[in-house]
């Protein structure tokens, strides 16, 4: 009788126990998630930042784009319209390069009379440059964007000027960016240039092997005028008008 008696007990004991442990997991479980909603997100212009990993999202995001987090809506916000009429055309991120200019007239000069070893040649001119192929998204510049561009010093983009026309620029190899490199040593999808809150940003999209701003390896930088970007063997200068 006795021992069935201390057997009831361990068992209420033990049921009592495992009840607390459960009840004090779900406690601690619906404080973190009420903690997490609650926190007022940081909101940088068209801009907000994860409070997990620190990366700069569009405020229209859901999810963070880095730790695939969900990310909270700051107090205010309204979804922006969908647009019926896009500006984009798809699968034609390039806009057509301009002609080139038409070569200046040759300048006719007066015959020499004898060609003697103390009459020097006259110097030639120096050859017209090509002008740069003009790369650019479809579509009109935002009116609170400055204008701004990559030009190509090395690789690929040797000789090519990208424009920028839109808040978020997509550059790698695949066919649906934005500024589209030939360059197999370019990700798929390797980096996104951000404007946002009067700034421009440059963000590495999980490249396999980086995204390099003035020789060091960044993850997200602030760019300004005349920073160097390279992206596998293609070397860029960022330019932006800020006047």
């Amino acid at each position: 009788m006795e021992s069935a008696i201390l057997i009831v007990a361990a068992l209420g004991a033990l049921g009592a126990f495992s009840a607390g442990i459960v009840l004090l997991a779900l406690y601690m479980r619906a404080s973190r998630r009420s903690d997490y909603y609650d926190d007022e997100p940081e909101v940088y212009g068209n801009l907000v930042q994860c409070q997990h990993c620190g990366y700069m999202n569009p405020i229209t995001s859901g999810v963070c784009l880095n730790c695939r987090r969900p990310l909270p809506r700051p107090r205010g916000y309204e979804p922006p319209p969908i647009s019926r009429h896009p500006t984009q055309v798809p699968g034609s991120p390039y806009s057509p390069a301009p002609p080139a200019p038409a070569p200046p007239p040759a300048v006719s000069s007066p015959p020499a009379a004898r060609v003697t070893a103390t009459n020097a040649a006259a110097p030639r001119p120096p050859a017209p440059q090509p002008p740069p192929v003009v790369i650019a998204a479809q579509g009109e510049r935002p009116p609170d964007m400055p204008q701004a561009w990559l030009e190509g010093i090395g690789g690929a983009m040797m000789g090519h000027r990208a424009v920028l026309a839109k808040h978020d620029t997509l550059i790698g190899r695949s066919t649906t960016c934005d500024v589209q490199i030939f360059d197999p040593k370019v990700s798929r999808k390797h980096m996104l240039i951000r404007f946002g809150n009067g700034a421009f940003f440059a963000q590495d999209q999980e490249s396999s092997r980086g995204t390099v701003v003035n020789g060091e390896r960044v993850m997200a930088q602030r760019l300004h005028d005349g920073d160097r970007i390279d992206l596998g063997d293609t070397s860029l200068i960022f330019h932006v008008d800020e006047r």
